[in-house]
């Protein structure tokens, strides 16, 4: 039987197109792209029951998920005080209504790191809150929540000799304070396909198992945490609708779906059918 094609309108600023799973899907990888959004966006994409957040440097741009609708964008404007330290939002994800950010003035000021929050309830996406973090592993490049309320960031340090020191960071959130309770440096088996580069992405995916990502690979490295609290490898797989930058995945979804961006070229969803527990 042909592929189905489906005839999207063409995006203006108010719709952006997506791809469906038949025209794009590949029947001998096991991940299949389900959906694809040509958009220019640079870090990468949060996710919740129904939009996704397209994260750039200094600009938040909220879509539906199933049609690709614009909602409401967000952009710093530096010349209030409130944001003029606004430089490098790396990801960032959503929880009980609110987008959490992770930001650092990364090639300025590479320790100034900050978690930001949005209201994005309804079709809103309002800034409400910047909480400044302590100067002390390195350039905030991530944050989620684990299913247990626990609050986890990364912190990268860039060079093929120092990127070692790249720190995975557990937080306890409180009266709008996040105090830390644990942190662990990266496998050998993940920090050996940064090359110069770092950890750009992260998730608390399926099996309780954490889901990360270098700047620029189509790969996403799963790491578990096991009951010594002690952080090992547990395998590396492809997955075509990303390279690198910030994931989310999908906890709305029935199907296991992990959101990801190609930088400048699209958004896309996609369908993870390696879900092995370790």
């Amino acid at each position: 039987m042909g592929i189905a094609i489906t005839v999207i309108i063409a995006f203006f600023g108010i719709l952006a197109p997506f791809v469906s799973a038949e025209e794009v899907a590949d029947a001998t990888e096991k991940n299949q792209i389900l959906k694809k959004f040509p958009l220019k966006v640079t870090q990468g994409v949060a996710v919740d029951a129904n939009f996704f957040y397209a994260i750039n440097n200094t600009k938040i741009v909220k879509y539906k998920k199933e049609t690709g609708e614009l909602v409401a964008s967000w952009l710093a404007n530096k010349k209030e005080q409130a944001y003029a330290h606004f430089k490098h939002l790396n990801s960032a994800t959503v929880v009980d209504g609110k987008l959490y950010g992770a930001h650092s003035r990364y090639g300025s000021d590479p320790g100034d790191c900050s978690v930001e929050i949005w209201d994005v309830s309804a079709n809103k996406l309002k800034h409400l809150k910047t909480i400044r973090l302590p100067r002390k592993y390195g350039s905030l490049t991530w944050i989620d929540q684990h299913s247990d309320g626990s609050w986890w960031m990364c912190y990268a340090v860039y060079g093929k000799n120092k990127n070692k020191d790249t720190r995975l960071v557990r937080y306890k959130y409180q009266d709008h304070k996040f105090t830390e309770l644990e942190s662990w440096s990266f496998p050998e088996e993940v920090v050996s396909h940064w090359g110069s580069f770092s950890c750009s992405g992260g998730s608390w995916g399926p099996a309780g198992l954490l889901y990360t990502t270098g700047h620029d690979e189509a790969l996403v490295h799963v790491l578990k945490i096991d009951k010594e609290n002690i952080v090992s490898y547990v395998r590396s797989e492809k997955v075509r609708g990303l390279s690198g930058q910030a994931i989310a995945w999908d906890r709305f979804s029935k199907q296991p779906t992990l959101w990801g961006i190609v930088r400048n070229k699209h958004v896309s969803s996609s369908l993870i059918s390696h879900k092995k527990s370790p």
